[in-house]
């Protein structure tokens, strides 16, 4: 990789830092998503690996053009590759950023370097956010940490665990991606308020609840759900 490229792949990491940490209101929040983003380095491996791969397509369009098979999965590579980046890889550092802000954030305040009052906000904001997005909270067992239950009303969530399945000699097997989404209790439970059997047809249901991410509605083969309570 060129010292171009390399220049290109450390600002691009730090624009996608300076775009999350926008999204945040609360200023330690925004502080703590800033720097994990910008200093992550899974994030940034995979902003080499788009950028390696762009240059395999341009040499691919060189040789080839735009038709060739080889082009067109490159390029398709290379899309999936940055799309990841941008979007699941990110989210995950902010989960990860709201879990310290919730986690270490009265520690901050105990000593003096922040208002207790600002603590408390991007604690709530943290939060929120992980309550917001359950599968990613679900996929890095962060659930924990979204917002409080009401009062007496800690069983009214249902985490679903959506496992997609391949075959293989003959049967199903599970396949290492897997994703999770928190549901109401009453979209996964029966009558009496027990929760479907996992695999049921009624828990395979929930693959397309509103709930669910897109990478579950979406896929087209065998799977099978578990339920647990949050």
């Amino acid at each position: 990789m060129t010292g171009a490229e390399t220049t290109f792949g450390e600002e691009k990491q730090a624009d996608l830092a300076r775009r999350a940490a926008r999204a945040f209101d609360s200023t330690p929040l925004r502080k703590q998503i800033r720097s994990d983003v910008r200093d992550d380095p899974q994030l940034g491996h995979l902003l080499d690996a788009a950028a390696h791969l762009r240059c395999a397509v341009h040499e691919r369009e060189q040789e080839t053009g735009t038709e060739s098979m080889l082009y067109r999965e490159l390029e398709t590579a290379e899309q999936g590759v940055a799309a990841y980046a941008k979007d699941s890889r990110v989210g995950e550092v902010i989960a990860r950023s709201c879990a310290t802000v919730i986690e270490e954030g009265d520690q901050w305040a105990r000593s003096d370097s922040l208002d207790q009052e600002h603590i408390d906000e991007a604690v709530a904001e943290a939060r929120q956010w992980l309550g917001q997005h359950t599968d990613i909270a679900g996929r890095l067992d962060l659930l924990h940490l979204g917002p409080d239950l009401p009062s007496g009303d800690r069983s009214a969530q249902v985490r679903v665990t959506f496992v997609p399945q391949r075959w293989h000699d003959g049967r199903l097997v599970r396949t290492q991606k897997r994703e999770h989404f928190v549901v109401p209790a009453a979209d996964a439970t029966d009558n009496n308020g027990d929760l479907y059997d996992d695999g049921s047809c009624k828990a395979k249901q929930l693959w397309a609840h509103d709930n669910a991410p897109e990478q579950a509605r979406e896929w087209d083969g065998p799977f099978t759900i578990t339920l647990d309570w949050v």
